[in-house]
């Protein structure tokens, strides 16, 4: 599914492509559509939108989308008004009682340059949004039901370049600051963060007759005045209560409080840092979006980013697809469903209690996009009491109706400064959304945002609310001791006993254990939460305790350098009524797995097979790069004792497997195995070069045993030693790709951490894992990495039931034909001075043909030895469901399973290491 940053670089190709369009309606209406839908990311044939569906009194609708949308199309220069008419028809056909689908919610009225967006069943009077198509690109989550019917669309204008020039003058007075240490780090950023206060307060009437600007201005008049006291004393002032110095240049001030101003500080800003924030002032601050400008001025104010303003924000189309599912949707339901003024007033008293809870609310952009949202969700609740009481003929209820209150959100940050900016960013939006929906609490003094602590959020009691949601930090289970620590990895440990987990998946747990029942979640992760060992302690968790997962995207691209994949899951507990409706990727499914995959309520989650159990393995980390030689050191060392080969030895990795002709190795390491350090003396030179380069980086480690013993690789990787054995080759595969690729290794070559070993040195075996069946099992139970296959030996190979029995005719013409593959690939190969990517890629292309039919035959004959029909060996979903009720009668016992020899001690030592 595509990401808000993904959807809005779309539109402007979009947009650019179709600016000059003069030509009639009718010759390309159409591929219009089509583009707009393919620009959110949307197939419309595969969602169900239909062309010229034809209504018999209303006539041709140019797209139905049954239930959600209809299109009507207008040439370039039509203006859209003159359809409503015809529009309006139309909806009113739109609905099928008899299939039980709505009228669409939606109806669009296009002319190619310019859009009107109705709601007629809610609001049949006037348009929701009218806008042109240039500005489309900034204005795409208006239409955000292309992406997800299931996702709210968001009405508001963002002004994203105006709060991106904003954000960006704030961080070079703020670098400037830093730069030349004007004060210590967190007096800078509070100061920043009250300067950018007092200019949106301003420009809000909140300050009046604009002292922070004549500051500014006499400052810079009137070099000989000192900037720091000047400053000081402003932000006193408006820390006071009462009319304490509110005379002169600062009485038309009023007291602040929030914590905002509890603390101020000198800090002496040049005439270039003046000018910068006189600068900053021309800005219409009334206009700057809160939650962008907040989330790029986290990127510079956040520990240890002393970089330059970020590119990147979240956006709210991606928010939204947590917030309409765990907040929106429920409480509109509960809306439409009033029956009496008074059923309303007491589901407002119940909606303006309701709390939310970010338990890692970053700069605080979720909070914001949740509160605005249930500030209309009050406004609209209103309106209903009021359409109600009109349509009953009973009276409007009498007094004042309560607002939804800004205190009611919660949240839990573990960076200081980010806690400042999340309360900034909620104070701002606050007054923007009186504007918008009517008084509030009084903008002045400020709310009392303590709710918003500062707190490790998983070694902290999270407060007590009606709903979860958040975006968690993603730092992956194998950088937890390095970034944190080993004590706070034991800890984490010991708290969840689930072993040290990829740190997102605590946040799911925590999320679940403190929601009551009815109560819903809704949280961003990365997509490994859904696959293999961290689905075990998070979403496989949610749902083994109750949950029921109702929402969700599988996997997307998440705003970023990193450009890391997430999941976005939305769940809840203990349901009281069944649920009905699912999700997934847009698109409506009978249920959703802990898998992120459409459930079939039989459905068999794979096990682990115990006769697979080592055979494969990742291969060894060595954690130090001083264990690496050139290729000039390892010669010199072989030269000199031809011994030193026990322990210099050729260093496969991924890209090796892939793109060297020969898939040999082309580096090389120092491997002393399992040697004790006695061992290791009887090669000095590799110990003196392992003592001097990788000791004094490991004696810095956070793990002891990585300190101790620092002459062996820090995952040693004993029990793929062990059964290893006495093999003289083995298999070895890249551990992460586009595709799975397989390949024999010589024994003397050492696979770093990027491969994974296979334990086999036989050509049957080589012919299974070259199989399609293994490669489809492969990319169903493996997890993703940026879109990538990622191979895990515990839920790929552990679970993937290999043929049992097999005969000895089947064994050969498996092994016949595995050799018949490797050597051809190996010809072609060596011959073009290319690698297995190049050449799969030009066989895809069409080059090849004799290699592909090789494949092929060797698919149908792994299939004959499971007992499949030849019409199952290129059918990848019927590869999986056979081989997932393989796996169920195996790990059910209904059937026997013993596909490999007899293993010695040694190898049963080393699978239970």
């Amino acid at each position: 599914m595509r990401s808000g940053e993904e959807i809005r670089a779309a539109l402007v190709k979009f947009a650019t492509k179709w600016g000059g369009y003069t030509g009639s309606e009718k010759a390309e209406a159409q591929t219009f559509l089509n583009d707009l839908f393919a620009a959110y990311g949307t197939d419309r044939l595969e969602v169900g939108g239909r062309f010229e569906d034809f209504k018999s009194s209303a006539g041709f609708m140019d797209l139905h989308w049954p239930g959600n949308l209809i299109v009507e199309m207008k040439a370039p220069g039509i203006a859209v008004a003159s359809a409503r008419d015809q529009v309006e028809r139309y909806w009113k056909e739109s609905a099928d009682d008899d299939a039980d689908v709505p009228a669409a919610r939606w109806v669009l009225i296009c002319n190619f340059g310019s859009f009107e967006l109705w709601e007629p069943g809610r609001f049949p009077t006037k348009p929701r949004y009218s806008f042109p198509l240039t500005e489309l690109p900034d204005r795409y989550d208006a239409l955000l039901f292309l992406a997800d019917a299931a996702v709210e669309p968001v009405f508001i204008e963002h002004h994203r370049h105006l709060s991106r020039e904003a954000a960006k003058l704030v961080a070079d007075l703020y670098h400037s600051l830093l730069d030349r240490a004007a004060a210590p780090v967190n007096e800078i950023q509070r100061f920043v963060l009250q300067a950018v206060w007092c200019l949106y307060a301003e420009d809000l009437l909140m300050l009046e007759d604009y002292p922070m600007q004549n500051l500014v201005a006499r400052l810079r008049a009137h070099p000989e005045l000192n900037p720091a006291a000047e400053f000081q004393f402003f932000f006193t002032v408006l820390n006071q209560k009462g009319n304490h110095n509110r005379t002169g240049h600062y009485a038309g001030t009023h007291y602040v409080n929030g914590d905002l101003f509890s603390s101020v500080f000198g800090v002496a800003l040049d005439q270039d840092e003046l000018k910068l924030l006189a600068s900053a002032a021309e800005f219409d601050w009334r206009q700057v979006d809160p939650t962008i400008f907040g989330s790029l001025l986290e990127g510079v104010l956040g520990p240890e980013r002393r970089s330059a303003l970020g590119a990147h924000y979240t956006h709210e189309a991606d928010i939204m697809k947590v917030v309409t599912p765990t907040i929106i949707r429920p409480w509109r339901e509960k809306i439409d469903a009033i029956a009496s003024p008074q059923a309303g007033v007491d589901l407002l008293d119940e909606l303006c209690a309701f709390k939310i809870l970010d338990p890692a609310c970053g700069c605080g952009n979720f909070l914001y996009v949740a509160y605005r949202e249930m500030r209309a969700l009050e406004s609209e609740l209103k309106t209903k009491i009021k359409q109600v009481a009109h349509e009953k003929g009973l009276p409007v209820p009498a007094g004042d109706l309560p607002f939804y209150p800004l205190h009611n959100l919660y949240g839990l940050e573990i960076e200081p400064v980010a806690v400042l900016i999340s309360r900034l960013t909620l104070w701002m939006g606050q007054r923007q959304m009186i504007d918008r929906f009517g008084l509030a609490e009084d903008p002045l003094p400020l709310v009392d945002m303590s709710s918003i602590k500062h707190a490790d959020s998983l070694q902290t009691q999270w407060p007590k609310v009606d709903a979860i949601i958040g975006n968690p930090p993603f730092l992956g289970s194998q950088f937890i001791r390095g970034r944190l620590g080993d004590d706070y990895a034991e800890w984490l440990a010991k708290r969840f006993k689930v072993g040290i987990k990829d740190l997102v998946t605590y946040w799911f747990r925590i999320a679940q254990d403190q929601l009551k029942p009815g109560q819903r979640a809704g949280l961003v992760g990365t997509n490994s939460v859904s696959q293999n060992r961290a689905r075990s302690a998070s979403l496989d968790y949610i749902v083994s305790t109750g949950g029921v997962i109702t929402d969700a995207v599988s996997s997307q691209k998440w705003p970023g350098e990193a450009k890391v994949h997430v999941s976005i899951v939305n769940w809840i507990k203990k349901p009281a009524d069944t649920v009905k409706e699912f999700s997934l990727d847009g698109f409506e499914v009978p249920a959703i797995s802990a898998s992120l995959t459409p459930l079939d309520p039989h459905s068999w989650i794979p096990a682990v097979l115990r006769a697979n159990k080592g055979r494969c393995f990742q291969g060894p980390i060595p954690v130090g790069a001083g264990f690496i030689l050139s290729d000039d050191e390892a010669r010199r060392l072989l030269d000199e004792n031809p011994r030193y080969a026990d322990v210099v030895r050729p260093y496969l990795n991924g890209e090796d497997i892939t793109e060297r002709p020969d898939q040999t190795p082309s580096r090389w390491t120092i491997d002393f195995g399992l040697r004790a350090l006695e061992e290791a003396r009887q090669y000095p030179a590799a110990l003196d070069i392992v003592r001097n380069r990788v000791r004094p980086i490991r004696e810095t480690n956070n793990r002891k045993v990585y300190r101790d013993i620092w002459w062996l690789f820090g995952e040693n990787r004993p029990g793929m030693r062990r059964s290893l054995g006495n093999l003289n080759r083995f298999v070895a595969g890249g551990a992460q790709g586009k595709r799975l690729f397989v390949a024999f290794q010589d024994s003397s070559t050492c696979p770093s951490n990027l491969t994974n070993v296979f334990t086999f040195d036989d050509d049957y075996s080589m012919g299974i894992l070259l199989s399609k069946a293994h490669e489809m099992w492969a990319w169903h139970q493996s997890s993703t990495l940026k879109g990538d296959l990622r191979y895990t030996p515990t839920t790929v190979f552990a679970t993937f039931p290999w043929p049992d029995p097999v005969t000895p005719e089947q064994r050969e013409k498996v092994a016949e034909l595995s050799r018949a593959v490797v050597g051809r690939r190996e010809a072609i190969c060596l011959r073009e001075n290319f690698g297995l990517t190049k050449l799969y890629n030009l066989v895809d292309d069409g080059a090849y043909a004799d290699l592909k039919k090789l494949h092929r035959q060797l698919d149908e004959t792994v299939a004959e030895c499971y007992g499949w029909p030849r019409s199952a060996a290129q059918d990848s979903d019927e590869i999986v469901r056979r081989l997932t009720d393989l796996n169920k009668e195996i790990s059910n016992g209904t059937r026997q399973y013993s596909p490999f020899p007899p293993r010695t001690k040694a190898e049963v030592q080393g699978s239970a290491t």
